[in-house]
């Protein structure tokens, strides 16, 4: 599987065999996200797990459902997951960083403006308390939340959607997928609590009973900003909505429901409508991971390295680049060695591009015969070359000169 990433409109391919791929990745996490919630607390009873280990059950059993389901899927495919944005373990890191410092700094703006405004009052902080929520929640939400849905869905249905649309399309489609996942998992949780003789939740759009409009308007902006954050780097992106989201669900977890959660510290709002706050920073993090993106298109570019097309890419800064150094010295070997600005009677020295121990042709200074005698690279060695071939002899080749030698003689030139 080659798959093409970034917001550049990738090569085409089957339009079923597309939606196919990325309905299946919304399905399979809708599915995973029901079945893994409701039979994860069976499974922690059985054990007799409480606390902390209670709720880490049914979140390791939604990315047990998930992620390995996408390995197969990719495996079946000749791929990987670094085919869906993965990297190496610093790409990793660096990438997550990224995602927590973009989407920390935007809530921070925003929410600091509303407490500026009184929209927000705060209770006075429990430090270690909150560090330990922040701490057993990030690794609840990266294996209930975070990590199977990325996987899922701005890693596989994203891929499969770059490979037949472009950039704005993908995105609109990945995120409408994305809508249709909590009904789903209602869904599939329904069926299994019954299959599991427990009670079975409501059944919706939204999850646990929730207003649909106002959350699938939430949804969509969330969305759109794990897109946005998908594509704002070359190396290992997927991490970075990777933590984009982490950070969304510990915010609005410790800022709107942290007295319920005991996080240790929480606002008091003055209103309902205190909470556009949330999709306010959320488009602030858009903007600041397209500014991100941004930024390294305007590095690479000066590095000489693949810009927007490769951004996405989970092969490194030079996947799907060309080796410019090589293809720069072979334009100066094909044309005899001389650059526009050296004399005629003076070879350019050549440089062996990196990673050949051979010189690219017989003019460069430092070639060597098969005897070990340093080749001859003056004006009379020139001079001795052998001719062209007959077909560039010819009179219409000498009438249009050196620079014309790769076309082909006229009809009238071949006549005589």
């Amino acid at each position: 599987m080659r798959p093409v990433t970034g917001l550049r409109p990738g090569p085409s391919a089957p339009l079923p065999g597309t939606l196919r791929r990325a309905l299946g990745g919304g399905l399979l996490m809708g599915v995973a996200l029901g079945v893994g919630t409701e039979s994860g607390p069976v499974i922690a009873d059985a054990v007799g797990a409480s606390g902390f280990v209670a709720r880490l059950i049914p979140a390791a059993a939604v990315s047990a459902l998930a992620v390995p389901l996408v390995v197969l899927a990719l495996r079946r495919r000749g791929g990987s997951l670094r085919d869906l944005g993965f990297g190496g373990t610093g790409a990793n890191l660096r990438a997550l960083l990224i995602g927590v410092g973009v989407t920390g700094a935007a809530a921070a703006l925003v929410l600091g403006a509303g407490t500026a405004a009184g929209l927000l009052h705060w209770s006075r902080p429990d430090l270690g308390t909150l560090a330990g929520y922040v701490v057993a929640n990030g690794v609840v939400a990266l294996l209930l939340e975070a990590l199977p849905e990325e996987t899922t869905l701005r890693g596989y249905v994203w891929t499969a959607l770059r490979e037949r649309f472009g950039g704005a399309a993908s995105a609109l489609a990945t995120t409408a997928v994305f809508l249709v996942v909590p009904g789903v998992s209602t869904l599939a949780g329904a069926a299994t609590a019954r299959l599991l003789g427990r009670e079975a939740g409501p059944v919706g759009a939204a999850p646990g009973g929730q207003e649909p409009v106002g959350y699938l308007v939430l949804l969509t902006v969330f969305g759109l900003m794990l897109v946005m954050a998908r594509t704002a780097v070359r190396r290992a992106p997927l991490c970075v909505s990777i933590g984009a989201h982490l950070t969304f669900l510990t915010v609005n977890r410790v800022v709107y429901e942290g007295d319920r959660r005991g996080a240790g510290w929480h606002a008091d709002v003055s209103s309902p409508d205190v909470e556009l706050l949330v999709p306010a920073y959320l488009l602030v993090a858009t903007a600041g991971f397209a500014v991100w993106r941004l930024a390294e298109r305007l590095v690479a570019r000066r590095r000489g390295g693949p810009s927007g097309e490769s951004f996405g890419q989970c092969g490194g800064a030079e996947a799907g680049g060309r080796d410019r150094s090589w293809t720069a010295g072979h334009a100066v070997a094909h044309h005899g060695g001389q650059s526009g600005s050296a004399s005629p009677g003076t070879p350019r020295r050549l440089r062996p591009t990196p990673g050949r121990e051979r010189p690219l042709d017989p003019l460069s200074a430092s070639a060597e015969t098969p005897g070990g005698a340093p080749v001859e690279t003056s004006a009379a060695a020139l001079d001795r070359l052998p001719d062209p071939p007959v077909h560039r002899r010819g009179r219409d080749h000498r009438r249009r000169g050196d620079g014309d030698e790769h076309r082909l003689p006229s009809r009238r030139g071949r006549r005589r």
